[in-house]
């Protein structure tokens, strides 16, 4: 069977993703500071100048593993808050469910550790984390309002806020399941996850919907009773 030969689009694009997937394995390994270029190109299987091909520096190549990763993440929150108006009790549990599963997440959990320490100790490249943290909570906040509007509810703070507390709750139940994983177990870190969550964007308890509902007013007896 002759194999297909790619096009130079999809050369770049494998080439690309082999170096994506080598640069977690090497930052896990050895930590952001201590790897190197010629390192990633090497578990990669390329040279140099297919990284620099591909990649201004290892910088980029971070961020761009946790674009990627967001990504990912994103699209199913799309899908759930993208749709017609359902129940919101539903959905409130269908988004709760995505949320609390996301400590499990190896490339995002882990190299959003990596990133905060090396924040903590270079100035440069935590200017360059925190424009993406904003990019983060700025598309989290969006989807908070989305489920808001759904199911004509408001949210329990700024939706900014929720979206600061929503990350940095995912990431400290999975450092800490990750460091303790007999206390903070999955059902546990799943459980603190989705009621946190359940909290921020809550739906109106079923006596407030009944009280909020217009009350029909009897209709009125015309006719004199009959003797």
């Amino acid at each position: 069977m002759t194999r297909q030969r790619l096009s130079r689009e999809q050369s770049r694009e494998q080439t690309r993703e082999r170096l994506l997937d080598a640069a977690h394995t090497v930052f896990m390994e050895k930590g952001f500071p201590l790897a190197s270029v010629e390192d990633i190109s090497a578990a990669a299987g390329y040279s140099r100048g297919a990284f620099y091909s591909n990649f201004d520096d290892k910088t980029q190549l971070f961020f761009e593993l946790l674009r990627r990763e967001g990504e990912g993440i994103d699209q199913e929150f799309h899908r759930m808050l993208s749709g017609p108006a359902v129940d919101p009790v539903a959905l409130q549990e269908e988004v709760a469910r995505h949320y609390s599963h996301l400590y499990q997440g190896d490339k995002c959990s882990l190299l959003w550790m990596e990133a905060r320490i090396v924040a903590l100790r270079d100035e440069k490249f935590r200017t360059e984390l925190n424009r993406y943290l904003e990019e983060r909570y700025r598309q989290i906040a969006e989807f908070v309002e989305m489920f808001s509007k759904l199911t004509n509810t408001a949210p329990a703070a700024p939706p900014r806020e929720i979206a600061i507390g929503l990350m940095a709750l995912c990431e400290g139940v999975s450092f800490s399941h990750r460091c303790a994983p007999d206390m903070v177990d999955g059902k546990t870190a799943e459980s603190v996850l989705s009621w946190f969550l359940k909290a921020s964007i809550a739906v109106p308890a079923a006596a407030d919907v009944a009280a909020a509902e217009p009350r029909k007013t009897p209709a009125r007896k015309t006719a004199a009773k009959k003797k």
